[in-house]
Protein backbone atom coordinates (compact mmCIF):
# COMPACT_ATOMS: atom_id res chain seq x y z
CA UNK A 1 0.00 0.00 0.00
CA UNK A 2 2.84 2.36 0.83
CA UNK A 3 4.53 1.65 -2.52
CA UNK A 4 1.26 2.23 -4.35
CA UNK A 5 0.63 5.52 -2.55
CA UNK A 6 4.18 6.73 -3.16
CA UNK A 7 4.09 5.83 -6.84
CA UNK A 8 0.68 7.50 -7.21
CA UNK A 9 1.93 10.67 -5.47
CA UNK A 10 5.14 10.87 -7.53
CA UNK A 11 3.74 9.27 -10.71
CA UNK A 12 2.86 12.61 -12.27
CA UNK A 13 6.59 13.38 -12.51
CA UNK A 14 6.77 11.22 -15.63
CA UNK A 15 6.57 7.74 -17.15
CA UNK A 16 8.41 4.62 -16.05
CA UNK A 17 10.33 4.68 -19.34
CA UNK A 18 12.00 7.96 -18.26
CA UNK A 19 12.34 7.22 -14.54
CA UNK A 20 16.12 7.31 -14.30
CA UNK A 21 16.39 10.51 -16.34
CA UNK A 22 13.62 12.25 -14.40
CA UNK A 23 15.23 11.54 -11.04
CA UNK A 24 18.63 12.62 -12.34
CA UNK A 25 17.40 15.79 -14.06
CA UNK A 26 15.41 16.89 -11.04
CA UNK A 27 18.15 15.81 -8.64
CA UNK A 28 15.66 13.83 -6.57
CA UNK A 29 16.35 10.14 -6.04
CA UNK A 30 12.86 9.75 -4.55
CA UNK A 31 11.35 10.31 -8.00
CA UNK A 32 13.58 7.58 -9.43
CA UNK A 33 12.59 5.14 -6.65
CA UNK A 34 8.90 6.02 -6.83
CA UNK A 35 8.67 5.65 -10.60
CA UNK A 36 11.21 2.94 -11.45
CA UNK A 37 10.82 0.66 -8.44
CA UNK A 38 7.44 1.34 -6.89
CA UNK A 39 5.34 2.18 -9.94
CA UNK A 40 7.01 -0.61 -11.94
CA UNK A 41 6.14 -3.14 -9.24
CA UNK A 42 2.54 -1.93 -9.13
CA UNK A 43 2.28 -2.00 -12.95
CA UNK A 44 3.65 -5.56 -13.06
CA UNK A 45 1.05 -6.56 -10.48
CA UNK A 46 -1.67 -4.90 -12.58
CA UNK A 47 -0.38 -6.73 -15.65
CA UNK A 48 -0.56 -10.00 -13.72
CA UNK A 49 -4.16 -9.23 -12.79
CA UNK A 50 -4.87 -8.14 -16.38
CA UNK A 51 -3.66 -11.34 -18.11
CA UNK A 52 -3.98 -13.85 -15.25
CA UNK A 53 -1.47 -15.74 -13.12
CA UNK A 54 -0.73 -18.56 -15.56
CA UNK A 55 -0.06 -16.31 -18.55
CA UNK A 56 1.92 -13.88 -16.38
CA UNK A 57 4.31 -16.51 -15.03
CA UNK A 58 4.68 -18.11 -18.48
CA UNK A 59 5.54 -14.63 -19.76
CA UNK A 60 8.17 -14.20 -17.04
CA UNK A 61 9.74 -17.54 -17.99
CA UNK A 62 9.60 -16.69 -21.72
CA UNK A 63 11.29 -13.36 -21.04
CA UNK A 64 13.93 -14.90 -18.79
CA UNK A 65 14.87 -17.80 -21.02
CA UNK A 66 14.61 -15.74 -24.21
CA UNK A 67 16.80 -12.94 -22.89
CA UNK A 68 19.31 -14.76 -20.72
CA UNK A 69 22.77 -13.21 -20.91
CA UNK A 70 21.52 -10.34 -23.07
CA UNK A 71 19.55 -7.15 -22.71
CA UNK A 72 15.79 -7.05 -22.80
CA UNK A 73 13.93 -3.82 -23.41
CA UNK A 74 10.29 -2.87 -22.93
CA UNK A 75 9.29 -4.23 -26.34
CA UNK A 76 10.73 -7.64 -25.37
CA UNK A 77 8.75 -7.58 -22.10
CA UNK A 78 5.57 -6.64 -23.92
CA UNK A 79 6.11 -9.29 -26.62
CA UNK A 80 6.61 -12.04 -24.01
CA UNK A 81 3.39 -11.16 -22.18
CA UNK A 82 1.42 -10.71 -25.39
CA UNK A 83 2.56 -14.12 -26.63
CA UNK A 84 1.61 -15.86 -23.38
CA UNK A 85 -1.54 -13.83 -22.71
CA UNK A 86 -2.80 -13.99 -26.29
CA UNK A 87 -3.78 -10.30 -26.27
CA UNK A 88 -2.46 -7.04 -27.64
CA UNK A 89 -1.16 -5.04 -24.68
CA UNK A 90 -0.29 -1.83 -26.55
CA UNK A 91 -2.87 0.35 -24.74
CA UNK A 92 -1.84 -1.05 -21.36
CA UNK A 93 1.88 -0.37 -21.99
CA UNK A 94 1.17 3.06 -23.51
CA UNK A 95 -0.77 4.09 -20.42
CA UNK A 96 1.37 2.56 -17.68
CA UNK A 97 4.93 2.39 -19.03
CA UNK A 98 5.04 5.34 -21.42
CA UNK A 99 2.37 7.47 -19.73
CA UNK A 100 2.31 9.23 -16.38
CA UNK A 101 -0.24 9.70 -13.67
CA UNK A 102 -3.24 7.53 -12.91
CA UNK A 103 -6.77 7.67 -14.27
CA UNK A 104 -9.52 9.34 -12.29
CA UNK A 105 -12.80 7.43 -12.38
CA UNK A 106 -16.38 7.86 -11.30
CA UNK A 107 -18.81 4.98 -10.95
CA UNK A 108 -22.46 4.30 -10.36
CA UNK A 109 -24.49 1.16 -9.86
CA UNK A 110 -28.08 0.00 -9.83
CA UNK A 111 -29.93 -3.32 -9.74
CA UNK A 112 -29.82 -4.99 -13.16
CA UNK A 113 -32.86 -4.32 -15.33
CA UNK A 114 -33.97 -7.90 -15.94
CA UNK A 115 -34.84 -9.98 -12.92
CA UNK A 116 -33.90 -13.42 -14.29
CA UNK A 117 -30.81 -13.49 -12.10
CA UNK A 118 -29.73 -11.38 -9.15
CA UNK A 119 -27.21 -8.92 -10.52
CA UNK A 120 -26.05 -5.36 -10.33
CA UNK A 121 -25.22 -3.07 -13.25
CA UNK A 122 -21.97 -1.18 -12.66
CA UNK A 123 -20.93 1.77 -14.80
CA UNK A 124 -17.33 3.05 -14.65
CA UNK A 125 -16.46 6.36 -16.30
CA UNK A 126 -12.89 7.54 -16.83
CA UNK A 127 -12.34 11.23 -16.32
CA UNK A 128 -9.27 12.89 -17.75
CA UNK A 129 -6.63 10.37 -18.72
CA UNK A 130 -7.98 7.48 -20.83
CA UNK A 131 -6.43 4.18 -19.81
CA UNK A 132 -6.86 0.43 -19.53
CA UNK A 133 -6.60 -1.18 -16.11
CA UNK A 134 -7.85 -3.95 -13.84
CA UNK A 135 -9.67 -2.84 -10.71
CA UNK A 136 -11.13 -4.65 -7.72
CA UNK A 137 -14.85 -4.20 -7.11
CA UNK A 138 -15.96 -4.92 -3.55
CA UNK A 139 -19.62 -5.83 -3.15
CA UNK A 140 -20.85 -4.98 0.34
CA UNK A 141 -23.91 -6.93 1.47
CA UNK A 142 -26.53 -5.82 3.99
CA UNK A 143 -25.50 -8.57 6.43
CA UNK A 144 -21.91 -7.26 6.58
CA UNK A 145 -20.32 -9.79 4.21
CA UNK A 146 -18.13 -8.56 1.36
CA UNK A 147 -17.14 -10.11 -1.94
CA UNK A 148 -14.28 -8.99 -4.19
CA UNK A 149 -14.33 -9.40 -7.94
CA UNK A 150 -12.09 -7.99 -10.60
CA UNK A 151 -13.06 -6.11 -13.73
CA UNK A 152 -10.93 -4.73 -16.52
CA UNK A 153 -11.81 -1.23 -17.65
CA UNK A 154 -10.97 -0.86 -21.33
CA UNK A 155 -13.19 1.98 -22.54
CA UNK A 156 -13.79 5.55 -21.44
CA UNK A 157 -17.22 4.41 -20.24
CA UNK A 158 -17.54 0.74 -19.35
CA UNK A 159 -20.55 -1.17 -18.11
CA UNK A 160 -20.43 -4.45 -16.23
CA UNK A 161 -23.06 -6.88 -15.00
CA UNK A 162 -22.02 -8.53 -11.74
CA UNK A 163 -23.94 -11.37 -10.09
CA UNK A 164 -24.86 -10.79 -6.46
CA UNK A 165 -25.67 -13.22 -3.65
CA UNK A 166 -27.97 -11.14 -1.48
CA UNK A 167 -29.17 -7.65 -0.64
CA UNK A 168 -26.49 -5.21 -1.69
CA UNK A 169 -25.66 -2.32 0.65
CA UNK A 170 -22.97 -0.73 -1.49
CA UNK A 171 -20.04 -1.04 -3.85
CA UNK A 172 -16.47 0.10 -3.31
CA UNK A 173 -14.10 0.47 -6.24
CA UNK A 174 -10.36 -0.05 -5.66
CA UNK A 175 -10.60 -0.78 -1.92
CA UNK A 176 -7.25 -2.58 -2.17
CA UNK A 177 -5.64 0.60 -3.52
CA UNK A 178 -4.03 -1.12 -6.49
Amino acid sequence: RRMTKWSRDQGKAGPISLGYRLGHIQGDSRIFRAIVYNKSAVVLHMLRRRIGDEAFFRGIRRLYFGSRFSRADTSDVRAAFEKEGGENLERFFDAWIYGSGTPAVAFSWAPAADLEERAVALRVEQRGKDSEFPVTVTLEYAGGATEDTQIIVRERTAEFRLPIKGNLKGIVLNRDGL
